[in-house]
């Protein structure tokens, strides 16, 4: 089995919080109340008795495998109660786990089960095609007879819990490693400072293989609390809003791209159908107070906003800020906010000196959140973790109040709908096309620009891109440039390459033509931002996704007054054969092809919703 990656210099977790500890928590529960429920998926429900039972049964299955302390392995699922049980079967063996989204191009998750080296993968024979080349435990195949308590308690405190792959300047994704110690800190900060209980309900929309979906997997579980998972793999706002309303969900953490829609369309019926929630955990980007500050100022609301900031390199939170009725307009903007307990932050300079306040610098993060660095990659974890820090890259200043402003980035790494994603991996992959001389990537709001010199046209770079990258990657423009602009210094002027793609107004195309076929492409219009005239064009290749989609299905519906599911969305992606189908026509609509019905299966927040942390 490949050994796991060792601490890097300069970084030593305490020994105060291991595995043991904080599993315990979770087996106490489901000793003292067996018959509560955990979890729910669907239709199906989950008792902490049973939860434990099938998680003991797995973690005696790979320890017969030879699978333990030293040892990662995958887990290519998705959203699903055999995931749960796979995670906490693996940690009770002492292994840590990686999380494999079975949505991404079999390409990329080749290169990424090669670079950490993986030899097992938990998937169920249903998906276990889209991971070749190594062995394939199914959750469901672990039986036997039931343990006694207590059994399994995992490894120790400088023992990786998990690695979480983010994008990689050099075109490779890289897996970033996070220690027991921090995860547990996490996990007690996160259950002490929301308050958590027996009577919380957490709802999971985002992927298994985002930083921040897993503390949402575990939290709960230690404070006796219920998981909501969210098993529909397309992104739809009437379903979750339906689950917040349906299950008296008090928490929901995600990006703030996908927390608006469900703000906004909640607007319509007085935010009665979230009215449950008491917190609104939103990482991996800025918040916009003006998209939420008639949702915090209405009198249903009792919920708070949580601003939490953190790398996937720093076990995903190491400053937050809580933004409720009272303080909107305290800073003019949305801060950072204030360490959580044992972690530290600095700004420090190019030498890594600290700065004092008001200062801008380069953000550093230090203390119980620092994780082991980069799997099987030391020149790399070497340049990012320097004794006992780690450099994110971020820009930032201390104000003298203690709390954090965010101020840009200092380098070429952008955030795309709360995706941390390296401009230069896409341009390498861009550039191994055959009829590309030379390609650069701009970011504008939420889309990805590509700005390309060579003889590929738009759909063959798309197709080239979809078999490397996960969709959230994937430009939604491509422009073909003659000559690059460039700086008195000889670089690519990146600023004019945005300035030349800034979006006109939109027109009023409904002014003209009042058609079910010109008011779609006036809805789209307003909501990618530039004017669409083309009623055959693909929603996907104008640059929507599928936040953008559920936005649309919402609009639509009040538009036509009529209910109809958001997969029909996905199978009819142009205005005029979804005209048709919502029109007096509906019968001559096409049967969606197969490569709508791909979309669909991979145009879910399971595979959009990345937040890669900044």
């Amino acid at each position: 089995m490949p050994p796991i990656h060792a601490p890097h210099t300069g970084n030593h977790p305490s020994e105060t919080a291991s595995p043991g500890q904080w599993l315990a928590a979770f087996n106490q529960h489901a000793r003292l109340h067996p018959d509560r429920i955990a979890l729910v998926c669907g239709r199906r429900t989950v008792s902490y008795g049973e939860l434990w039972l099938r998680t003991e049964r797995l973690a005696g299955k790979l320890e017969a495998e030879g699978i333990g302390a030293g040892t990662y392995v995958g887990i290519g699922l998705h959203r699903s109660a055999e995931l749960i049980w796979a995670m906490l079967g693996i940690l009770k063996a002492g292994a840590a786990y990686i999380p494999l989204d079975p949505s991404y191009p079999q390409e990329r998750i080749l290169r990424m089960i090669a670079s950490a080296r993986l030899e097992t993968v938990i998937t169920t024979p249903e998906l276990a095609a889209f991971f070749p080349g190594v062995g394939t435990i199914f959750p469901d195949s672990a039986a036997g007879p039931a343990p006694t308590l207590p059994a399994h308690a995992g490894g120790d405190g400088q023992s990786p819990v998990y690695a979480i792959f983010t994008s990689g300047s050099t075109g490779q994704p890289k897996a970033a490693s996070v220690f027991h110690s921090g995860f547990a800190n996490l996990l007690e900060w996160y259950g002490e400072e929301l308050r958590l209980g027996a009577d919380d309900r957490t709802l999971v929309i985002s992927s298994p293989s985002f930083d921040l979906t897993q503390k949402n997997l575990f939290a709960p579980l230690l404070r006796g609390g219920r998981i909501i998972l969210d098993d529909c793999l397309a992104y739809d706002i009437t379903r979750i809003t339906g689950l917040i309303r349906e299950h008296g969900v008090t928490l929901v953490n995600c990006t703030p791209s996908a927390f608006y829609p469900i703000v906004e369309a909640a607007a319509a019926n007085g935010y009665r159908e979230i009215s449950s929630l008491r917190f609104a955990v939103l990482g991996g980007e800025a918040i916009s107070i003006p998209r939420l500050r008639a949702w915090l100022e209405h009198p249903s609301c009792r919920a708070e906003v949580v601003n939490s900031y953190g790398p996937t390199e720093c076990t995903d939170i190491c400053l937050f800020h809580r933004l409720h009725r009272g303080n909107l307009d305290a800073f003019g903007f949305v801060p950072l906010g204030r360490e959580i307990p044992n972690v530290t932050v600095s700004i420090r300079g190019e030498d890594l000196a600290p700065l004092p306040d008001g200062e801008t610098g380069e953000l550093c993060i230090g203390g119980a959140g620092v994780g082991g660095g980069y799997l099987h990659d030391p020149e790399r974890t070497a340049d990012r973790f320097v004794g006992g820090i780690y450099r994110t890259g971020d820009l930032a200043k201390r104000l003298p109040c203690g709390t954090y402003e965010f101020r840009g980035r200092a380098d070429h790494q952008v955030k795309v709908n709360g995706f941390r994603i390296e401009l230069a991996e896409i341009e390498i992959a861009l550039q191994d096309h055959e009829s590309v001389r030379e390609a650069v990537v701009t970011a504008h709001g939420d889309r990805l620009v590509a700005h390309v010199q060579g003889d590929a046209g738009a759909a063959d770079l798309r197709a080239h891109l979809s078999t490397r990258l996960p969709a959230y990657m994937i430009p939604s423009e491509f422009v073909s440039v003659e000559k690059f602009p460039l700086t008195p210094n000889g670089k690519v002027d990146r600023k004019s390459l945005r300035d030349s793609m800034q979006a006109g107004p939109v027109e009023d195309l409904v002014a003209n033509d009042a058609s079910l076929e010109s008011r779609i492409l006036s809805l789209w219009s307003g909501i990618l931002g530039r004017t669409l005239t083309d009623p055959a064009a693909n929603f996907f290749d104008l640059g929507g996704n599928s936040i953008h989609l559920a936005v649309v299905h919402v609009r639509l519906r009040e538009m036509t007054g009529r209910d109809f599911p958001i997969t029909d969305l996905f199978a009819r992606p142009s205005a005029r054969s979804l005209a048709a189908h919502l029109g007096p026509r509906q019968d001559s609509a096409a049967a969606p092809s197969a490569l709508d019905r791909a979309r669909l299966a991979k145009s879910g927040l399971t595979r959009f919703q990345r937040p890669l942390k900044r």
